[in-house]
């Protein structure tokens, strides 16, 4: 396990997220704030600069084959979290409507209990090039 950042009570890990939180101990984080491949990387695209560009991040956001096995890969993360939160830790997800709702249900499968739920509104949000769904106006 490899630190990339550290400062006063502060610690950032670089790694796999397993692997990293294996090694720590049970109960000992106060605050996770986790952001989880949203698994869009599967040929999709987006706009950027006002162009049609792939939205591939790299082979870590490349789905499970299935929304089960990605399913998967959340409750086992979740679970690696819940095991190193202290009784009165605190986690935080963020996601977008691709990935959010497999969490939900995967923090639900883990026992976690929802305090909160806060959205970000995105005036300045990619054009509906697809024309297919919802945009954000401002």
């Amino acid at each position: 396990m490899r630190e990339y950042f550290q400062r006063d009570n502060f610690t950032l890990y670089n790694g796999d997220c397993i692997k990293v939180l294996q090694e720590l101990p049970k109960n000992s984080i106060d605050m996770i704030f986790a952001d989880p491949p949203y698994f869009l990387s599967n040929g999709s695209f987006t706009c950027h600069s006002g162009k049609r560009v792939s939205v591939k991040k790299g082979d870590w956001d490349i789905g499970q084959c299935s929304a089960v096995k990605n399913l998967g890969f959340h409750v086992g993360w979740l679970k690696e979290c819940k095991r190193v939160l202290k009784d009165n830790g605190t986690i935080w997800v963020s996601g977008t409507y691709h990935s959010i709702y497999q969490c939900g249900v995967a923090l639900e499968m883990n026992g976690y209990h929802f305090l909160n739920d806060i959205t970000w509104f995105k005036p300045n949000a990619a054009p509906n090039l697809s024309c297919r769904f919802f945009t954000s106006k401002p």
